[in-house]
């Protein structure tokens, strides 16, 4: 499926939930807007609340008149008080009741009740102090009775006497009995002494009553008032109590109302709300279903698309898996007419060449080169892409690995005067668990391509651990050039495969694309990241990310892994270049780092340069051993940090106390040998016994079958530095021949001038190697090295450099004839 079609697929998916989100808001607007309506009336709470106290209100209004009927029966003050409270209590009720209402109607209700109930209040007062004023009358009657009894007592008979229940006879009877009383009282005989004092005492009592009687006559229209006014009062309290029922029926009547009407527009507002989300679900039924129905049909297409990319990876890794065949098999295949090429290719560089075939052989050897590193990386490639590249985790030392793949770097384009600059975090001398080839397969591409970009200037190389948790360390390292840079907008095309950033940049620089790819894809192998800051014409800055597990062996225990024991890194300075390149390979065949120069000029004072010892020769054409000495011992080069300093000499008229005094480590007599060597780094403090192992004294000792005798040369120190390593002594034998042959034409040119410095610098030059090989122009080349207007003069030169050429020539053809071909080359 192409970009197009899966971006309008996600489009209609984005526009569908666009669609239903923008219904869903709408539906809930109006919704919410329908609730809002719902709770801006009275809530259902809030309407039973109200309808709660307004029973509540009712019930002490009869409790209320309940409490006032009692108070006028029992015409007491105490009953009466609980009455008035029990009215303050239901003005409290009234004052709640409006708080629970917003209507003025209702409010206004109340406020009546509430004055009602005032002036009912004032009634029941004024009734009750009637009733008691009427109880005041009753005593009269009471103060009759009591003097009737006195009758009774004083022997005058009573019709009470006679029937005791007279109230309760009919008035008919009441008559006849008070009638006999009366006709008995007339006819009782008489007493005089008692007769007397009755009649006294009746006189009084009769006198009392006729009073009594007044004064009740005098109080009846007082009572005829009272009980006028009293009927009053209980028909406005009646009248009170109807008015006062009314409006509490009004009042609760329009709760009721307005509850009900609450209730309409609750039911109103959710029917509109069960409608609007119905049609809303509706609405949003017909959405889904039309942008289902057309998603559907993309997913139908899709899965078309699908099958047709299935088909077309099936396809792809086929081609994919033919082409992985196709490399591996290729790429087999130039290996072997590669190392015929390179092969004889060295074998043509220690013959006689003129400038123009050294040229076209140059050409040949870098394009075999070319080819040889293209194969590796195809390989490599080819092994990333099929998934087939293993990752090691072994202990390492990161800061060494780095420091020396920086360094070999920098001798291979030493040809370019660039500087390089490292700065190592310390922390990363720690030892830590990873691919130390890989890591240095990505570093080499890094520093190789700042190398190769820059023209002029700088490379920094900054190592540091951003972090370290516990066992897990994250190790930093950027890579700065202050090259061609790369334009933004072309950045992103640096890690494709086969991809420069300008076209221009292969046709002048060369490469075929596949650094940077194969490692971007090892650090992303590694779990790491890789970066690129850069600025065009400015240079580039490359950041590489790895985490790093921390590890607890020592260098001791896995002293056989690469990059865990630091490795030990010489600085010999030589202008015997046969000499230095046998060296070069003793310390590679030793573990160790060697920075060679066959001029110390070429050493830059601000350049970095790691060494942990210098051996330098003494007596050098442009600068001498015993300068080399002065001026690293005078702070002008930062990498000076006050190693240990050897002289390597041939001379024999000087003893070591010669050099040692004035300020050399220690000297080397040429020709010396490993074990000499390694007892010099011993007496240093150099710990070197890992670097010692035993060698042969003679040529292939230890094999018989192989023991050769040779006529002119002895290689018996050759091999106590190289052992028995075949590759290494033919590289030393055919550097020593094209060394000879220049060497030679010098000393001819030099004799031919009589010019006598010449002839002892290049005889000088030769002697090492020739002692190395015990020729027998030794002495010869030792009176040559010494040779002075007044020791030899110009037939002299003439003879020994005739002796030269011939034993020289004897020697060439000896050692073409063993050394002609590599042992590591065939046809």
């Amino acid at each position: 499926m192409n970009d197009k079609s899966k971006n309008k697929f996600t489009f209609k998916i984005i526009f569908s939930y666009l669609v239903l989100a923008i219904l869903a808001l709408a539906s809930g607007y109006f919704i919410y807007t329908e609730i809002n309506t719902y709770l801006s009336s009275e809530t259902a709470e809030e309407n039973d609340a109200k309808l709660l106290k307004t029973g509540s209100f009712l019930t002490q209004l009869y409790e209320a008149e309940s409490l006032s009927k009692l108070a006028l029966q029992s015409k007491t003050k105490e009953n009466f008080n609980a009455y008035s409270l029990k009215i303050d209590s239901i003005f409290m009720e009234i004052e709640s009741l409006k708080q629970l209402t917003n209507s003025a109607n209702q409010k206004g209700l109340l406020d009546s009740v509430h004055t009602l109930l005032e002036q009912k209040v004032a009634n029941s007062s004024e009734l009750l102090n009637l009733k008691v004023k009427n109880d005041a009358n009753s005593s009269i009657d009471k103060a009759l009775k009591e003097f009737s009894k006195m009758e009774a007592s004083l022997g005058k008979i009573t019709a009470e006497g006679l029937a005791p229940n007279i109230n309760e006879l009919s008035p008919k009877a009441q008559k006849v009995i008070r009638d006999v009383a009366a006709y008995l009282n007339a006819n009782v005989p008489a007493n005089n002494d008692k007769i007397t004092n009755s009649k006294q005492v009746d006189s009084i009592i009769t006198a009392s009553k006729l009073l009594l009687a007044r004064a009740k006559q005098t109080d009846s229209k007082t009572q005829r008032f009272l009980a006028q006014k009293e009927m009053q009062i209980n028909q406005n309290d009646l009248e009170l109590s109807q008015q006062l029922r009314t409006i509490i029926s009004a009042f609760e009547q329009e709760v009721l109302v307005s509850s009900f009407n609450d209730n309409l527009k609750k039911k109103s507002a959710l029917k509109r709300s069960i409608r609007l989300a119905g049609f809303a679900a509706l609405l949003g039924l017909i959405v889904v279903g039309l942008f289902a129905f057309l998603i559907n049909r993309d997913f139908w297409r899709i899965q078309t698309y699908r099958q047709k990319l299935e088909k077309e990876k099936r396809y792809s890794e086929s081609l994919l898996k033919s082409r992985e065949q196709l490399i591996s098999t290729v790429s087999h295949d130039l290996r072997s007419p590669l190392s015929t090429i390179s092969g004889y290719t060295e074998l043509m560089e220690g013959t006689e060449l003129t400038h123009k075939q050294e040229r076209y052989l140059g050409n040949v050897k870098s394009a075999s080169d070319y080819v040889g590193n293209l194969v590796n990386d195809l390989l490599d490639f080819s092994k990333l892409e099929g998934g087939k590249l293993n990752i090691e985790n072994v202990p390492f030392i990161a800061a060494n690995l780095i420091q020396e793949t920086a360094e070999s770097l920098q001798a291979t384009y030493n040809s370019k005067k660039i500087k390089l600059f490292l700065e190592i975090d310390p922390k990363l001398q720690k030892t830590v668990l990873g691919d130390p080839f890989r890591i240095r397969q990505i570093l080499t591409n890094l520093i190789g391509n700042a190398f190769k970009f820059t023209e002029d200037g700088q490379i920094t190389i900054k190592a540091k651990a951003t972090s370290s948790r516990g066992k897990s360390l994250l190790a930093k390292i950027e890579v700065t050039d202050t090259g061609i840079g790369i334009a933004k907008e072309k950045q992103h095309l640096i890690f494709n495969e086969f991809t420069q950033a300008d076209s221009a940049t292969e046709k002048k620089f060369g490469g075929y694309g596949l650094g940077l790819t194969i490692s971007k894809k090892l650090t992303e192998l590694l779990k790491g990241t890789l970066t690129l800051d850069s600025k065009l014409n400015q240079g580039s800055t490359f950041t590489l990310q790895l985490p790093l597990q921390i590890t607890s062996k020592s260098a001791e225990e896995n002293s056989e892994v690469s990059y865990l024991v630091p490795k030990l890194r010489l600085l010999i300075i030589d202008d015997d270049t046969a000499l230095l390149g046998m060296l070069q390979e003793l310390t590679e065949s030793m573990g160790m780092t060697a920075h060679t120069f066959t001029n110390f000029l070429q050493i830059e004072k601000d350049s970095h340069l790691g060494y942990d010892l210098v051996l330098t020769d003494i007596q050098m054409p442009q600068i001498t051993g015993f300068e080399v000495l002065e001026r690293l011992r005078s702070g002008e080069f930062k990498h000076y940090k006050k190693q240990p300093i050897i002289a390597m000499t041939g001379r024999r008229d000087l003893e070591s106390e010669a050099y040692t005094s004035i300020g050399f480590n220690q000297v080397l007599q040429k020709p010396f040998s490993k074990r000499e060597l390694i007892g010099m780094l011993k007496m240093l403090g150099f710990k070197a016994e890992e670097m010692e192992e035993v060698v042969p004294t003679t040529p292939l000792a230890t094999d018989t079958s192989k023991e050769i005798v040779y006529e002119h040369y002895d290689l018996g120190i050759i091999h106590s530095f190289l052992g028995t390593n075949e590759d290494a002594i033919h590289e030393v034998m055919q550097t020593f021949l094209r060394d000879t042959q220049t060497n030679i034409k010098l000393l001819e040119d030099g004799i031919s001038k009589i010019d006598y410095t010449q002839v002892n610098q290049i005889a000088h030059r030769m002697l090492p190697m020739f002692r190395q090989l015990k020729v027998a122009i030794v002495p010869t080349l030792e009176r040559l090295e010494l040779a002075k207007t007044s020791t030899m003069n110009k037939g002299q030169l003439a003879d020994a450099l005739h002796l030269i050429k011939e034993k020289t020539s004897a020697l060439t053809a000896e050692i073409e004839g063993k050394w002609s071909t590599s042992p590591n080359y065939s046809d």
